[in-house]
């Protein structure tokens, strides 16, 4: 992995091929609420790289079952409900359940569940 903006912007090596990588994008916003933020574009949120994670260790363990896969898999679901609460928290909202967090509808704006449309994007 190579960082190129920290906490925004990566570069993945990926297997089976020579020097190439793929690139993961966060969101990166100006203003007030983003102190130290010098420029802006669009990306995704933390969860949801960890949600397809979620996907890619059930299709794995499909494959061949591991209690690794399934511990991996609670404790992301863990970490995708934190955040959640945390995007609640912050605007007001109801904390959603863990099974809401993680397969719940989200906003097309801002991607968090439980948000309809009133968040700033």
């Amino acid at each position: 992995m190579i960082v190129v903006d920290p906490g925004h912007l990566y570069h993945l090596d990926l297997l089976d091929i020579s020097n190439r990588r793929s690139v993961l994008r966060f969101v990166k916003r100006e203003g007030p609420k983003y102190p130290g933020n010098v420029g802006h574009y669009p990306g995704t949120n933390c969860q949801e790289p960890l949600r397809a994670i979620i996907d890619r260790l059930d299709y794995v363990n499909k494959q061949i079952p591991s209690i690794h896969d399934t511990m991996a898999i609670d404790y992301i679901r863990l970490a995708i409900s934190a955040l959640e609460d945390r995007a609640a928290e912050l605007h007001g909202r109801p904390k959603p359940t863990i099974q809401q967090a993680v397969y719940g509808i989200t906003c097309s704006k801002c991607r968090h569940v439980g948000c309809k449309g009133e968040c700033h994007g």
